[in-house]
């Protein structure tokens, strides 16, 4: 009804002027819930000035055009809204087949968590989670061929300090004289510190050689990572791909990086916050700096260090450009806040190597763990830590894959403990679970279908146009990469129905069943397609609905 609805607004606009350029997604329907009418738009403001027109003279010439069989009125209110009633009967004959035919097969990466492997998960990495498996459903459910990939940050200072970490704790519980610090603390620290020692303990009886705190930090690492995709797992969020920094170094990206960067005129030989006697002559140990202020940028980048060695922000590049080689030229990364500024330097440096890539990043705030009213305070450094495994096993599956998906991704979250253990209305899923239940229940009763006239109260009509929504929803989502519109508008819903439902009950004649059990063709489509929708969404966030309560 919606996209027909904006199909015909369209169709009449350019039936007015051809010559006018215009987009049908740039016309908006919105639904109405009150006593305005069933639906409204604001096409002929939006668009009154490019077909020289006052919005009101454009939204009569709009409806003198416009197939108004289904509808009971349509009028102009205000400067120059339309706004639709529907016909009872249309009710009856427009209800909707929710199967929404996508055809899109190109191929996409989304890389998600990539936490440092130094660590237990955390909760802002648990919502990273949530958020990159959801849109890798939502990608599919769209008909792309996605890949879910993991990336190990295995190189760079974060991992020698973990790598001190264990030792110390290993020195301390041992006897041993290991100069090391104490970076990293927590009962986490001692458990991989425990493992490490008991895996190789006979290289503790002498002085570690390089390659014997390689092989250690290494197996501390492939702990953690499998710990990491089981705790994952145990959430329903799996992954296609885990890839290394370590392997994407030996692939050697980096002279094909510098050269084609180069070409393009984007690098310099150079000192970023150069030494006072530094004279602006090129000498040996100059970095290789990419001139990321082009883009943008606060500042440009350094690409190589001072011994010639890749940096950070190349090896980043390298494993972009890795999958690239590996046949992806849509990219979509899920970050942290705390990576917001890092955007501009990378995507410019992708973009400019490849400019076919569609390389976008998806943010995601902070969350505060709240129980008993108040904010616990976190941190890894100081050991003081709660664990993602923990969190999944206390408010269950459903609950944490919902409320992680619940905000938007880039507002900060407050995750109340509290009330996600509730098991009533204040709890949004609980209430979207149970109104599925409820429809399985009247479903499970139904004797026979009947060819009956529906009673088509204002909160039966109220569920149906919400119905209608779906599909926009659902394009929306897809469109701006925001999971939380799905988790919103399943809320949203399900509140109609229970409205209708209490309704049902104060109403003989508005009643599902009838005395002998049987049921209307129109409800039973209605409860079968609110099911299907609920069912579709629910997918989309991985959550199984459930039948009873």
């Amino acid at each position: 009804m919606l996209h027909n609805l904006k199909k015909n607004l369209f169709e009449i606009l350019v039936k007015i002027d051809k010559n006018i350029m215009i987009n049908i997604d740039d016309i908006e329907v919105e639904t109405l819930f009150d006593q305005r009418g069933d639906f409204t738009t604001n096409t002929a403001l939006k668009f009154s000035k490019i077909y020289n027109s006052n919005p009101k003279q454009l939204a009569n010439l709009i409806i003198e055009n416009l197939n108004i069989n289904d509808f009971e009125k349509v009028e102009i209110a205000g400067p120059g809204f339309i706004n639709f009633t529907l016909k009872d009967g249309t009710f009856n004959s427009q209800l909707i087949n929710n199967k929404i035919e996508f055809k899109n097969s190109d191929k996409v990466n989304i890389e998600f968590v990539s936490a440092n492997p130094t660590g237990p998960l955390h909760l802002a990495h648990g919502r990273g989670a949530v958020v990159g498996d959801i849109l890798s459903n939502l990608f599919e459910y769209f008909g792309h061929k996605v890949t879910r990939e993991y990336y190990v940050n295995n190189t760079g200072n974060q991992i020698n300090e973990f790598l001190s970490s264990i030792l110390y704790s290993i020195s301390n519980k041992n006897n041993l004289s290991l100069d090391e610090n104490q970076f990293y603390k927590g009962d986490y620290i001692n458990d991989i510190a425990n493992n490490c020692y008991e895996n190789f303990k006979s290289l503790f009886s002498k002085e570690l050689s390089p390659s014997d705190r390689i092989n250690i930090v290494n197996f501390a690492i492939e702990n953690l990572v499998n710990q990491t995709i089981q705790t994952l797992s145990s959430a329903g969020i799996n992954f296609d791909e885990i890839s290394y920094e370590t392997n994407i170094m030996e692939k050697e990206y980096l002279p094909l990086i510098l050269e084609k960067l180069n070409k393009s005129e984007l690098t310099y030989k150079g000192q970023l916050n150069a030494p006072k006697d530094y004279t602006g002559t090129q000498k040996d140990n100059d970095l290789t700096i990419f001139k990321s202020t082009l883009f943008n940028d606060d500042e440009d980048r350094a690409l190589t260090k001072n011994d010639g060695s890749p940096t950070y922000f190349a090896n980043d590049i390298a494993y972009h450009e890795d999958k690239y080689q590996r046949g992806y030229n849509k990219l979509i990364n899920i970050w942290g806040a705390d990576h917001l500024g890092y955007l501009k330097r990378l995507s410019s440096a992708i973009t400019s190597l490849h400019p076919e890539i569609d390389f976008s990043v998806v943010f995601c705030q902070i969350v505060n763990l709240k129980r008993d009213n108040k904010i616990q305070k976190l941190s890894k450094r100081e050991g003081n830590i709660f664990e993602l495994k923990n969190l999944i096993n206390e408010i269950g599956v459903d609950n944490f894959r919902y409320f992680m998906s619940y905000r938007k991704n880039d507002t900060h979250m407050d995750l109340d403990i509290d009330l996600i253990k509730k098991e009533n209305k204040e709890n949004p899923i609980y209430y979207i679970q149970y109104s599925y239940a409820r429809t399985q229940s009247v479903l499970n009763k139904t004797n026979k279908i009947i060819d009956t006239q529906v009673l088509v109260t204002s909160e039966l009509k109220n569920l149906y146009k919400k119905l209608l929504e779906w599909e926009n929803v659902i394009k929306s989502a897809y469109q701006k990469k925001e999971v939380h519109l799905i988790a919103h508008y399943l809320e949203s819903l399900s509140s109609y129905f229970h409205t209708l439902w209490s309704s049902s009950k104060n109403n003989p004649k508005a009643k599902f069943l009838d005395k002998d059990s049987n049921i209307s063709s129109d409800l039973h489509k209605l409860l079968c397609n609110y099911q299907n929708v609920l069912k579709d969404g629910l997918k989309i966030l991985g959550i199984k609905p459930k039948l009873q309560m």
